[in-house]
């Protein structure tokens, strides 16, 4: 069996971190610049730099390369720790990953020549361990959101953490010369646990970039582009699924057909950039006044269509109000655009046997029925009787 020098393998695994950076880069971190990929980036870039540091102490002799090979590589495992927060949409803060990387620098330069040569090293571990080990518990913290695209790395990261501390206590209890420790802990070891964390973490952050890269779209597909808000397909995909399971379930629902006031002379007196804005204040208007479990869509032009789980259709009549006074408070249109409003027709589902498209356009006929009234208004619209389902 061939055994590979410490030199030889520093240069397999700088080799292998570069490699890894190259194609992680241009194929994956490229694509969206996702916050985690941007990350990960980091992190092989510094295990790659740290290899570049330990080649140059082995080979060189360069004194001062060792000491900082160990604070970039704390920096590095810092990175991964980062770089699982923000993929669960948790703060990061770059400036802490500084400070144990430059305590391990300090640390390893104050002792690498003397009697105590080895705390250097178990420094290095332990911050290295502590890091890894915090970066499994924040993948563990998201396992009820999307365990399945994180539980390799998150079983990854637990395994390295808890191989990085066992090294630590080795080093502290049995010396860098035990034989047992070569056995468990040697350089040949130690490297492997690297090589098999980056490919891991490479495979698991790739997938879950292209997983997200494909919700964007999906998501993307689904909305309206100027205010967010669900378009007509989705609104009536999700409005037909929502409404069946309610009623089925015995619950009540309330249809609501929005229309914004006076809108073609908005856009005719202040052009289509006021119009636009008053738009966007309806829908902003909306998601002030509505309920996390109502949907609304743009179901087109100055359109809107809503569906209100568990309400009567009185109810909807009060939420239709709110959306209007907030919408009169709207302090983002542009200059001489006075206070907008909308009209709103209102239908109740409960106990009905009609389906989404007859209830939008009872709400549509109470709609106009609002516009005739003078408008600002919602109003209630009544089932013909003996309707039925279309």
């Amino acid at each position: 069996m061939v055994l590979l020098d410490r030199s030889t393998l520093m240069v397999v695994f700088a080799v292998m971190t570069l490699t890894m950076l190259v194609l992680f880069y241009f194929d994956t971190y490229r694509k969206n610049r996702a916050p985690f990929a941007g990350w990960w980036c980091g992190a092989v870039a510094t295990f790659f730099l740290a290899a570049v540091f330990y080649f140059l102490g082995e080979v060189q002799d360069v004194a001062w390369a060792p000491s900082l090979g160990n604070g970039v590589m704390v920096l590095g495992s810092g990175c991964v720790w980062a770089g699982t927060r923000s993929l669960a949409s948790r703060r990061v803060r770059p400036g802490l990953l500084a400070v144990p990387a430059t305590a391990a620098v300090a640390i390893d330069a104050t002792v690498r020549y003397s009697d105590n040569a080895r705390f250097g090293s178990i420094v290095l571990l332990a911050l290295m361990g502590t890091a890894i080990g915090l970066a499994s518990i924040e993948l563990w913290r998201v396992r009820a959101e999307s365990w399945h695209l994180v539980r390799s790395l998150a079983f990854a990261t637990a395994g390295c953490a808890v191989y990085y501390l066992s090294r630590m206590a080795g080093l502290a209890l049995l010396g860098p010369e035990d034989p047992l420790f070569q056995v468990l802990f040697g350089t040949g070891v130690t490297l492997l646990m690297a090589m098999v964390l980056l490919v891991v973490v490479s495979s698991s952050i790739t997938s879950l970039n292209h997983t997200r890269r494909t919700e964007d779209l999906q998501e993307l597909a689904s909305r309206d582009g100027l205010t967010g808000l669900l378009n007509r397909g989705e609104f009536m995909h999700q409005a037909q699924r929502r409404l069946r399971a309610t009623l089925a379930a015995g619950g009540g629902a309330a249809i609501v057909m929005a229309d914004l006031d006076r809108f073609k002379a908005i856009n005719d007196r202040f052009g289509h950039d006021a119009g636009d804005g008053v738009i966007r204040a309806f829908a902003e208007a909306c998601r002030s006044a509505l309920r996390d479990g109502d949907l609304v869509g743009r179901y087109g032009g100055e359109e809107f269509a809503l569906l209100l789980d568990g309400v009567d259709a009185e109810e909807g009549v009060r939420i239709a109000d709110r959306i209007n006074a907030a919408l009169a408070e709207h302090s983002s249109l542009p200059d001489g655009v006075g206070a907008p409003t909308a009209s709103f027709g209102v239908v109740d589902a409960r106990g009905r046997n009609a389906g989404l498209p007859r209830l939008l356009r009872e709400a549509d006929q109470a709609l106009y029925v609002a516009k005739a009234a003078g408008r600002n208004r919602a109003v209630i619209g009544f089932a013909p009787a003996g309707n039925q389902a279309p």
